[in-house]
């Protein structure tokens, strides 16, 4: 991935400790597909230039959220694993 500093093994690690200490919200859809603006990628925090594509999804109304589209795509993957040991942990309790 050459939108991070991080390899890809190393960047999904910390998604997965962001998204447990909820300091990353987890992936909702994809509402915009874009050229890159400059903005910071919310997953691995670089700039998101012109040359990359750039994934802009909502977060709980006006707020939205913008990731480089390799991030996301890491980002999406571990939400939903997120959300699925989540379930489960939730119904061993039960």
């Amino acid at each position: 991935m050459t939108t991070s500093l991080l390899s890809t093994d190393q960047l999904r690690q910390q998604i997965r400790v962001r998204l447990v200490q909820g300091r990353l919200p987890t992936a909702g859809g994809v509402y915009k597909r874009r050229r890159g603006t400059g903005q910071a990628c919310l997953v691995c925090r670089r700039a998101i230039d012109r040359t990359d594509t750039e994934y802009e999804t909502p977060e709980s109304g006006r707020v939205v959220l913008i990731a480089h589209e390799a991030c996301y795509t890491l980002w999406r993957e571990e939400s939903l694993s997120y959300r699925i040991e989540g379930r489960q942990t939730d119904s061993r309790r039960i």
